[in-house]
């Protein structure tokens, strides 16, 4: 029940189209009125942002890089075209630009909670913890930022490869409270526990994974391991049987089968 680091959030494939505004002038020396279609740089720069994302999903790191570039030139200021252009540069191997372009996202004039969250992301994979800690707090102090609950369970990820487990028991507990379906939090719960061989707590967490997702045959296997640690005998064979019942096919319910005497 191991879940690894969140993927990066934010950097999305849109359908977008260049819009443009009309300004109005006239021929000179008559009253003819000559329209004129003004780009709109920052719909041109999301469009060469999509086209540069979508090449760069095709395996055209050329052409990727090419509008993503084009993107950045249009609209310097918009965070989402540097949050792109981190995400290819961190796709192509070359980290050391990867976190430049993650520099300016959060530093643009429009830089948003997700921007942040996803440095934050990128410093963890790189293990620089303390940097990553500060870029998802960030995150989720930004006004409107929805992902609250997201930045929580990446700071329980990151502090748990950090190896602080006390402080991501408490990250995970809040992702909870913003989000009580993340089962994945939830799981780090239980694994903790188990861990730390509080099986009291790994009890709880498990029975409540139980209601939000329902057994698995490696989670009926944990909870009969749970259950003989608690020397709670009675509760132990209920779940074998249950694991027996519901997955007969199971390696899980074949070795409780061999070890059932």
């Amino acid at each position: 029940m191991k879940h690894g680091l969140p993927h990066l959030l934010g950097v999305t494939l849109l359908s977008l189209t260049v819009t443009g505004c009309v300004t109005e002038r006239t021929y000179s020396g008559t009253d003819v009125p000559v329209s004129e279609r003004a780009m709109d740089k920052e719909a041109a720069a999301r469009e060469r942002m999509q086209l540069g994302l979508t090449y760069l999903q095709r395996g055209n790191s050329e052409q990727a890089k090419f509008n993503l570039d084009k993107a950045v030139s249009y609209a310097p200021h918009l965070s989402e075209v540097h949050v792109a252009l981190a995400y290819y540069y961190q796709t192509v191997g070359d980290l050391v630009r990867t976190e430049d372009a993650y520099e300016d996202a959060i530093n643009s004039g429009n830089a948003t909670g997700d921007a942040r969250n996803n440095f934050g992301v990128f410093l963890c994979q790189q293990e620089k913890y303390e940097r990553a800690e500060k870029q998802f707090l960030a995150a989720i102090n930004m006004p409107k930022y929805t992902r609250t609950a997201s930045s929580y369970e990446n700071l329980g990820v990151c502090s748990r490869k950090a190896g602080d487990n006390a402080k991501a028991r408490e990250y995970f507990e809040m992702a909870l409270k913003y989000d009580p379906r993340r089962t994945a939090s939830v799981n780090d719960l239980i694994e903790l526990a188990m861990e730390d061989a509080d099986y009291s707590g790994a009890q709880k967490y498990l029975s409540y994974y139980h209601k939000l997702s329902g057994e698995t045959a490696e989670s009926l296997a944990l909870g009969i391991k749970i259950e003989r640690e608690l020397n709670n005998i009675e509760a132990a064979k209920r779940l074998g049987i249950l694991l027996i019942a519901k997955f007969p096919q199971s390696k899980q319910a074949k070795e409780y089968r061999a070890n059932m005497h």
